[in-house]
């Protein structure tokens, strides 16, 4: 029974029905907690009760959740209420591409672009396992900005799920039933026959919507279904090129690799499909203006000339082991791997795909050189050495327009050969966090590199980077600088996520630290936020945005929603572990924030001081203030940054002397805070209760009064009352 506008399915509430998926009827609806749309997928009631379907279903958003990418829907969640069953996805605006091919094709540049974006898709879930089986012009979304989305993966399946009970999935007798396994016109010979499928039936329905796209109608046709299946079974389409003469031979080559019978002699990956379309976009820039960003890009990387438009690039090149054993080559492949994933999930990176690299794995190559030929501005290299059973890896970060090293790191590990995943999970994280998180030496690097710059002046993707900057000095004139940058950055770009993510943060200092206040700070770093998160729905740091803005608004629920999915996107982020450990453990969960600090603290050894504030604060809310106060030296150690805010620190750093009785630390540390903050008596309390909850203020006022800290005496009789 379809769902009428204003029915309620746990937090969310239906605004209007969509269309119907794979699997049942989608629908648009309000999350009540975030404050956001998305889209519902619903079981039907009839389907929840068959136990097949039902494990169905279940497996779909199994396959759904395995995916990250940016050309693929996102699911949020799965869920049942009232005995009915769910999915949540990403809600995307736009247009149909079967609503976008006009008579007889799109341009070539078009077709470039959305192929391109398409077998990136593919890759990325054939590459985990997924096979769509269900690919056509209404499955793929393109937004008013121009980007692809792959939706309604419906159809989706585990490539090791039992190829037996597949091909009876696929079987025509179920055709009668109105269960086929994909939409006829564009099914690969193998699902028309009832065939084993692998992801190479993708790639048949990949070619069948290049043609659509290329010449406007499809390849196959027929007046019913057994004529439609006789098409794909038998007929040979003519070239695209027959029909369009001013469309390239190899876009037809590919076309046709694609549109094989036996999957055998097809393109074998999405990955080969996209690399076809990378040398397609560099032959049309030859005779053409570089005129959309997927060409650019193209054009960039092939001439090796500088990343301009696309910000800082980084390459990692193939880790070196010059020895025999074969367990160590594996782990030094494996490592450069992994590592390159690593980076490319802080969003703010430029991460040069490991294809690029590979031959370095053999060549001799100087940094500077490399960076040349690469386009890239950074280089990672890496060394692995064997002594007896133990390994050492030898890291650095180079940059390569002055050969100058920014980073170097010597790891000494065991060495088991059983135990490889576990010794890259171990070191994979902890390099990639020191090296990228908020407070890691690339952000570091390159908002320095761009602070010199004024607001007008800086590109999007620069005031990205210049917000680092703000987050080791924490002023108001760093604050001032950097919200106006931002602000000029999302009317350019307003579809950067990590635009939205830092305005966000910036609205949110106002309220924090009082900051070039305008009205409604909160208000507005929750919509920043909102929109980080439909403009990256992927995008850890857009999820800690709205956690941070959820959790100074006290709406500790749907904080804890945002905080769990920021650290699941990227659970290498040690500056996004650290901030969201302090705000899961103010809002009362100290075990998990104290865990989560810890991980944070291992993953980069030089985090900044307040990463201390957590241990030393969880000391003193049990009382145990001979441990906070050890905790507090940490925090205040000269020369170094002291955050977040100068006043926070040095009130909670000193309560811990007054409930000891230290009277001249005390009155020192009083004293400087008042020097800080000179109002702090009179609105300590209102300043602090905008971090902890009521116990906690109450004992740190407790302790500011015992070291000293004069308050007013209504208020002070507040305090002991």
């Amino acid at each position: 029974m379809p769902l009428s506008p204003g029915t309620k399915l746990g937090p969310y509430k239906i605004l209007a029905a969509i269309g119907a998926g794979g699997m049942g009827e989608v629908y648009r609806a309000t999350d009540t907690k975030l404050g956001r749309d998305v889209a519902v997928k619903v079981l039907p009631a009839e389907m929840a009760h068959d136990a097949d379907r039902l494990g169905r279903f279940r497996r779909e958003a199994k396959a759904l959740a395995q995916l990250d990418h940016p050309n693929i829907v996102t699911i949020y969640s799965v869920e049942e209420s009232g005995g009915v069953h769910f999915l949540t996805m990403q809600l995307v605006d736009g247009q149909t591409l079967g609503r976008l091919i006009p008579q007889g094709g799109l341009p070539i540049e078009r077709i470039l672009d959305i192929g391109s974006a398409l077998a990136e898709a593919l890759a990325a879930a054939h590459e985990k396992g997924i096979v769509h089986r269900d690919l056509k012009p209404a499955n793929v979304m393109v937004t008013s900005e121009g980007r692809v989305k792959v939706l309604d993966f419906g159809l989706a399946k585990d490539a090791a799920a039992d190829a037996e009970n597949d091909a009876t999935l696929t079987s025509t007798g179920h055709t009668q039933a109105g269960m086929v396994m994909g939409t006829p016109a564009y099914m690969s010979p193998e699902q028309v026959s009832g065939g084993t499928l692998d992801h190479r039936t993708d790639i048949f329905s990949f070619g069948v919507l290049l043609h659509e796209m290329a010449v406007g109608k499809r390849p196959f046709e027929g007046g019913s279904s057994a004529e439609l299946f006789s098409s794909i079974l038998r007929d040979t389409p003519l070239p695209v090129t027959e029909l369009r003469a001013d469309l390239p031979a190899d876009l037809a080559r590919v076309i046709r690799r694609c549109l094989e019978k036996d999957p055998r002699h097809r393109m074998q990956t999405a990955r080969d499909v996209g690399n076809e379309f990378r040398d397609l976009a560099r032959a049309t820039t030859r005779s053409k203006p570089i005129s959309t960003p997927a060409a650019r890009a193209t054009a960039a990387a092939d001439s090796g000339a500088p990343r301009a438009e696309e910000g800082f690039w980084v390459a990692v090149l193939p880790f070196k082991y010059s020895g025999a054993n074969t367990d160590l080559a594996a782990l030094a492949e494996g490592l450069t791997e992994e590592v390159i994933t690593g980076l490319s999930r802080f969003s703010y990176l430029r991460v040069i795909a490991r294809g690029s690299t590979l031959r370095y794995a053999t060549e001799p190559a100087d940094v500077r050189t490399v960076g040349r030929e690469l386009g890239a501005r950074y280089v990672m290299e890496g060394t692995l050495r064997q002594a007896s059973i133990r390994i050492r890896l030898t890291v650095q970060l180079v940059d390569a327009s002055t050969g100058a090293q920014m980073w170097a790191e010597t790891y000494e590990r065991p060495f088991d050969p059983g135990a490889i995943f576990e010794l890259q999970d171990d070191l994979v994280p902890r390099i990639a966090s020191t090296v990228a998180d908020w407070y890691g030496v690339l952000p570091h690097t390159m908002s320095e590199a761009v602070r010199a710059k004024g607001s007008e002046q800086l590109s999007p993707y620069e005031a990205v980077l210049r917000s680092f900057a703000y987050f080791e000095r924490i002023t108001a004139e760093e604050h001032a600088v950097v919200r106006a940058g931002l602000e000029r950055a999302v009317q350019q770009a307003p579809e950067n996520a990590d635009a939205w993510v830092m305005l966000s943060m910036m609205y949110g200092e106002e309220f924090r630290f009082g900051f070039n206040v305008r009205p409604d700070p909160l208000g507005r770093s929750l919509q920043a936020a909102r929109r980080a998160v439909d403009a990256g729905p992927s995008n850890p740091s857009a999820y800690l945005a709205l956690a941070q803005a959820l959790f100074f608004r006290k709406e500790f629920g749907a904080f804890r929603s945002a905080a769990e999915r920021a650290i699941a996107l990227n659970f290498m982020d040690g500056g996004t572990l650290g901030y969201l450990a302090l705000l899961l453990a103010y809002a009362g969960d100290w075990e998990r924030g104290c865990a989560l600090g810890e991980r944070a603290r291992g993953l980069n050894p030089h985090h900044p001081p307040w990463y201390w504030a957590l241990p030393m604060l969880y000391a003193y809310h049990k009382g145990d203030y001979a441990e906070a106060r050890t905790f507090a030296l940490k925090m205040n150690t000269p020369g170094v940054m002291n955050m977040p805010g100068a006043w926070l620190t040095k009130a909670t750093t000193t309560a811990p002397y007054g409930q000891l009785g230290e009277v001249e630390a005390g009155r020192k540390g009083v004293q400087e805070l008042l020097l800080l903050m000179p109002d702090f008596p009179l609105r300590g309390r209102e300043e602090l209760s905008k971090w902890y909850l009521p116990d906690l203020v109450d004992s740190l006022m407790d302790g500011l009064r015992k070291a000293g800290l004069e308050i007013p005496r209504p208020q002070a009789e507040a305090e002991q009352g």
